[in-house]
């Protein structure tokens, strides 16, 4: 099982907006985007594993674009 949640954003504005809604609930950390995922905007949230079925709720109430994948550090 992977330890983080990574979410990966087309832009740097989905990026600050999701981080700024996120991090109301649950820690979230602006990290640089691994390069195994994407190059995208370049910024990605990393959150705990075990947070993401809230964090997918959240992104659905928020109308937050972004793809999760598992992250293993």
């Amino acid at each position: 099982m992977s330890d983080y949640g990574l979410i990966i954003f087309e832009s740097t504005h989905d990026a600050i907006r999701a981080h700024k809604l996120l991090r109301e609930a649950k820690p979230v950390e602006l990290i640089p985007t691994p390069r195994r995922f994407s190059t995208s905007c370049g910024i990605s949230l990393r959150f705990a594993a075990t947070d993401q079925p809230l964090i997918e709720e959240l992104m659905q109430r928020h109308q937050l674009s972004g793809e999760l994948h598992a992250w293993d550090n």
